[in-house]
């Protein structure tokens, strides 16, 4: 999930850590039993950074066998959030807004920098969108 307001993006950092990955990551949890992935996106922004009030865009579903031998599937949303006002939920250390043109390093991100990969993919794809409109 990549929450974006105008040129910025919000991102994450858990007490613990998935995987026992630290640094920064883009919102993200498991899908509860017989949940929709629209319905487990919003669950998420409200549950991880109070945000209530945004538009979600399915961006791409990415498949790949995890460190478990088991297969995951990823959804991929953009989260048009309408203001930058979050409230960081239970399980959040931090969270904060960077304009993408000056995210952290991928070094600073957890997985290798995965996230920020994703992000930087999809924010790119919507702003060139934007231009050809």
């Amino acid at each position: 999930m990549a929450p974006l307001h105008h040129s910025s993006a919000l991102l994450v950092k858990y007490r613990a850590g998935p995987d026992n990955q630290e640094g920064w990551f883009l919102p993200n949890d498991d899908l509860r039993h017989l949940e929709h992935p629209d319905q487990a996106a919003r669950r998420i922004l409200k549950e991880q950074a109070g945000i209530d009030d945004a538009t979600l865009k399915l961006a791409e579903i990415e498949s790949f066998m995890g460190n478990d031998q088991t297969w995951h599937l990823i959804f991929d949303y953009l989260a048009f959030a309408r203001t930058m006002t979050v409230l960081p939920g239970k399980a959040v250390a931090e969270l904060r807004w960077f304009e993408i043109d000056k995210l952290p390093p991928a070094a600073d991100f957890a997985h290798h920098g995965w996230g920020r990969t994703v992000l930087v993919k999809h924010a790119l794809a919507k702003s060139a969108a934007s231009v050809n409109v």
